[in-house]
């Protein structure tokens, strides 16, 4: 790769390889991140080594797959199931910022760089989907101060497809791949349990054993006012996504980056 800036044609490409116009999946494919590589040098954006996933879920009796995994992790994941005929599925959706509190760089260098490798592997006519999160989305690295970059984000129910979307896409069940099942994400998968859709967990660390999943229900599951209080604290950014700079006090800054 050429180490020119990406230009957004350039950029907007690259997105399209990992969401393709004609994959049955890429309507809940993320765009922020590859949207902040607009003007950056891919020589600047070292991809992470390879890694060793032959223990990688291979598609089962037609699962879709959610890895909740740190992000470069859950990339390098989603490339290993693209080589078994799954199409991944990017669902990041914290912008980049300077001094961020969740580090995307890594995430927007292994988008980068698995753009190649998915180029030359094509998808099949139906794949199952994987949909690709961070699992330090919400932790955020050091302190909530004034003038650091907040980019926490959160899943909602409406960023994955319904249970019934699944089916129709001849999905029978979900696996996640993720050492803990996080309160966001909860709240998804326990509309696929009720809904009828078996769950599995595959943890990476005994990467041999899928164990049956029950997501217990969790609080405000279904209520009202649920996406109004998941997002309390979190900064929506006016472009799409989550990010924002901290104002400082007293600086009337608004709550857009």
């Amino acid at each position: 790769m050429d180490s020119e800036a990406l230009t957004p044609t350039r950029v907007e490409e690259l997105y399209r390889i990992w969401a393709p116009d004609d994959a049955p999946w890429s309507d809940w494919a993320k765009p922020v991140l590859f949207a902040a590589l607009t003007g950056r040098s891919p020589a600047g954006l070292a991809g992470p080594p390879p890694a060793a996933l032959a223990w990688a879920p291979s598609p089962g009796p037609r699962d879709a797959v959610v890895v909740d995994l740190p992000g470069v992790q859950s990339v390098q994941v989603g490339l290993a199931l693209a080589a078994r005929g799954y199409q991944p599925v990017p669902l990041f959706n914290g912008t980049a910022g300077g001094d961020p509190l969740v580090d995307v760089g890594g995430i927007m260098a292994a988008l980068l760089h698995g753009a190649e490798v998915l180029l030359g592997k094509g998808l099949p006519p139906d794949p199952l989907p994987a949909f690709l999160l961070d699992a330090d989305r919400q932790s955020g690295a050091g302190s909530v101060a004034p003038g650091r970059y907040d980019n926490r984000w959160c899943v909602l129910p409406q960023d994955f497809p319904s249970a019934r979307r699944l089916r129709e896409g001849d999905v029978h069940g979900v696996v996640v791949v993720a050492a803990t099942v996080r309160a966001d994400l909860a709240h998804v998968l326990r509309r696929y349990e009720e809904d009828g859709l078996p769950l599995f967990q595959l943890a990476p660390a005994d990467p041999g054993m899928t164990t049956a999943l029950t997501v217990p229900r969790p609080p405000r599951f279904r209520g009202l006012w649920y996406r109004l209080g998941v997002l309390l604290g979190l900064r929506r950014n006016a472009a799409g996504g989550f990010g924002a700079r901290i104002p400082e006090p007293g600086s009337g800054a608004g709550g857009f980056g």
